[in-house]
């Protein structure tokens, strides 16, 4: 039996990972695009929980030619962007295991 030495896969000829790149460019720009959805979203909305965000984008994710992605995916960009300081909670004192209110931020009602 003869072994023959085979690459598991193509190396770039840059001497790197060319569909690693690729794939975190790719995410970079989905994550970015659902941020923005989010965030109208929210100012359509006024006020929503994160639940009701995965639930808006779902319906309308291909009427505005959102990116599909995962179910939850809205709710936690929401959270990112709480962190970016470009939405709020409104309900910080909920008791535990209660849904965040977001809002942008600003906004206190």
């Amino acid at each position: 039996m003869t072994v023959i030495d085979l690459p598991l896969f193509e190396v770039a000829a840059t001497g790197g990972f060319d569909f690693s790149r690729r794939a975190g460019l790719k995410s970079s720009a989905t994550k970015a695009a659902v941020k923005d959805a989010v965030v109208q979203l929210v100012a359509q909305e006024g006020c929503v929980t994160g639940a009701e965000l995965n639930e808006l984008y779902a319906l309308r994710w291909s009427r505005y030619g959102w990116p599909q992605v995962a179910a939850d995916s809205p709710r936690k960009r929401a959270g990112e962007l709480v962190r970016d300081r470009r939405l709020q909670v409104l309900n910080l004192d909920a008791p535990r295991g209660t849904g965040a209110e977001y809002t942008l931020l600003g906004v206190t009602s």
